[in-house]
């Protein structure tokens, strides 16, 4: 029953990607089918996007009237969010200008301000925010402490983005990870660094300037690293970070994709980005130029990490750890990855003293073992 489930859920992301391609159904639909398309157009992240690609597709006429009204409530639901949001980012962006701070916004709330027609066409959950260091980040989570957030945990020093909530009457209105390096993994957490990000940073519209985007080539790479690194924690890959990537592709001129592609060999993540953009290309249609996959391609055989293997967490692990620089890092890195602080432990593993915690850890652990 279960595998028969993942199946449908499989056939259901075909179907929603070749919609978003295309701009129509692919298949005719029926009214017992509306429940499967809405589930996994909202578990892909594209409700919204689904219905501004079929209401402005070749024929709009041929999806059923009762999905086009649902999908519309899910629209209409999400441009509401994105009002929200938006104004919750315009009050931490004021505070961050008024005591001096570098901030990048990042991933979906930015991308929807800039590459997306519409904000709320790109959905996002948490809010990704990177600042020039531990310190700043530390000095940010207290100047959010003013507008009511309040850290979930201080991580080790070895993790590289911490967790800030804004809860009113004890329900969560805003989640912010503050980052002080741009991918919270070893082998991809110094590809690019915040100085060299915040000059050529854009502005975003209606922020502050203490808040500004990533340029589109460091744009598009920490798109290509934040899939890998969901790739090997086993985090469903979500068509929305692939559509993304589409749009990347549709925006980018020969000078830029020249750019991107010696970047990319500069830094030696070649083969990484060249997976998801291939992996873009294959479903969504992304007009990624051939010359770009061939080169990275190239690229790749020289470089330490294996872009057919970014889903094995075991090897990734030992690409990680190689990354560090010193054998000081790497035995923090796995002492601290092992036996978090007691706060982190709760956030990964619900309510308990120490020592079920830790168990309740040690059994994840070795069930991954056996995957």
């Amino acid at each position: 029953m279960f595998t028969d489930a993942v199946e449908q859920a499989r056939d259901w992301r075909g179907w929603l990607a070749a919609a978003l391609r295309d701009g129509v159904a692919s298949t005719s639909l029926d009214a017992s089918h509306i429940p499967d398309v809405l589930n996994a157009a909202r578990d892909q992240g594209v409700a919204a996007l689904l219905e501004c690609r079929l209401r402005e597709g070749a024929a709009p006429a041929s999806v059923p009237a009762p999905l086009r009204e649902q999908l519309a409530a899910e629209a209409h639901a999400a441009a509401a969010q994105w009002m929200l949001r938006e104004r919750e980012l315009r009050r931490i962006g004021d505070a961050f200008a008024n005591h001096g701070f570098r901030v990048l916004l990042l991933k979906g709330s930015a991308l929807g301000m800039w590459l997306y027609p519409q904000p709320h066409l790109r959905v996002g959950g948490d809010v990704d925010l990177l600042l020039a260091s531990r310190e700043e980040a530390e000095r940010a989570a207290n100047v959010l402490s003013a507008l009511g957030y309040s850290l979930a945990f201080m991580p080790g020093s070895m993790h590289h983005e911490m967790t800030s909530r804004l809860l009113v009457d004890g329900v969560m209105r805003s989640e912010l990870d503050l980052h002080c390096k741009l991918v919270n993994a070893p082998a991809y957490a110094n590809v690019l660094a915040f100085d060299e990000m915040w000059d050529s940073a854009i502005s975003l519209p209606r922020m502050t300037v203490a808040l500004r985007g990533l340029m589109p080539v460091h744009a598009l790479m920490h798109a290509c690293l934040n899939r890998a690194l969901d790739m090997q924690n086993a985090i469903p890959d979500r068509l929305k970070l692939l559509y993304d990537i589409r749009l990347f592709a549709q925006r980018m001129d020969d000078v830029e994709w020249q750019a991107f592609q010696s970047l990319a060999q500069s830094r030696k993540v070649a083969g990484v980005c060249m997976r998801s953009l291939d992996d873009a290309r294959r479903l969504l249609g992304a007009c990624v130029p051939e010359s770009t996959i061939a080169g990275l391609g190239e690229l790749a055989g020289a470089e330490p990490i294996d872009p057919r293997r970014l889903d094995d967490w075991r090897y990734m692990f030992w690409q990680h750890l190689k990354a560090l620089p010193s054998m000081a890092d790497r035995i923090r890195w796995i002492r601290q990855g092992l036996f978090p602080n007691r706060d982190q432990l709760r956030e990964l593993h619900g309510k308990g003293n120490w020592l079920t915690l830790m168990l309740r850890r040690l059994r994840r652990g070795v069930s991954r073992l056996r995957e």
